[in-house]
């Protein structure tokens, strides 16, 4: 019952904040009338999802395209960068930390010190740098590895490994920090008067522990995500969730948007504390 209620106070503030904006979408109307009446209307048409239309630019004024079923495109082709993003993301990070832990001690800081410069590069100067890699490639041998921009087709190789770049970072110095931790606690200590070595402490106890551990970053790693995927879609020219949404910038479509992305996020972050609830035991 608490979790309904939960979710449903959480719809209820993005419908009253997406009621809100519609004050500012053609001047400024700051009247409680016209926030109730948009808000009204916001309810109506995300509950009849097959009366939302945009309008577009074309040598037909005033045209009026229906957003469904095509909105369907955008939005899956993002949650499925969003999803393959993270777990190559969070592959890549743990075999940074594993190959870290192998290294000495003087090799090991400068590695934590090269990521911590690395994490403060800005997502626009990675992306860029990727497509102009990619295009001197190109004009060097001839050869198109990978879509650089979208056009008839959406690019979907070289925008994830882009995409990944920043958040394999991020993880790798969220990981770390935990990993650090978990070192530092007394069963560390009991595994290796018992003779393990260090990769199998590693491996058996700590890294199963930090995983676990990492679940209390997630909003802050969703957070992390979805603002890096914003100038993806922008740059690499998409045609994704936010595309769209900044394409045919509507209070119904953005408030739309946002409750198709809260939604899964917010589920599946239940099902995983649920699940460490379960076997592993916390909150």
């Amino acid at each position: 019952m608490k979790f309904v209620i939960r979710v449903l106070a959480i719809i209820l503030c993005i419908l009253s904040l997406g009621a809100f904006i519609s004050l500012f979408q053609k001047g400024i109307h700051l009247s409680f009338s016209s926030f109730w009446q948009n808000f009204i209307h916001l309810v109506f048409t995300l509950t009849h999802p097959a009366s939302m239309t945009f309008q577009t630019e074309s040598f037909m004024h005033d045209a009026k395209y229906d957003v469904f079923p095509d909105f369907f495109g955008y939005y899956f082709y993002t949650l499925t960068i969003l999803f393959l993003g993270f777990l190559l993301s969070l592959g890549f990070a743990i075999l940074w930390i594993l190959i870290t832990f192998q290294l000495s001690l003087k090799k090991r800081l400068l590695l934590i010190r090269c990521s911590t410069i690395l994490e403060s590069v800005p997502d626009v100067f990675v992306i860029v740098l990727a497509q102009l890699f990619f295009v001197f490639l190109f004009k060097k041998t001839g050869i198109l590895v990978f879509e650089v921009v979208g056009g008839s087709e959406r690019p979907f190789a070289l925008p994830l490994l882009t995409y990944s770049i920043l958040p394999t970072i991020f993880l790798y110095r969220t990981l770390m920090l935990i990993f650090e931790d978990e070192l530092m606690k007394p069963y560390v200590e009991l595994a290796t008067g018992k003779g393990l070595t260090g990769f199998q402490i590693l491996m058996r106890h700590v890294f199963r522990n930090s995983l676990v551990s990492l679940i209390n970053h997630s909003k802050m790693i969703i957070s992390f995500m979805l603002s890096n995927l914003i100038m993806l879609e922008i740059l690499f020219n998409t045609y994704g969730l936010t595309w769209f949404v900044i394409n045919h910038p509507t209070y119904e479509i953005a408030t739309m948007s946002v409750l198709l992305i809260f939604i899964p996020f917010y589920l599946l972050e239940e099902v995983v504390k649920k699940l460490k609830t379960k076997y592993v035991g916390g909150e």
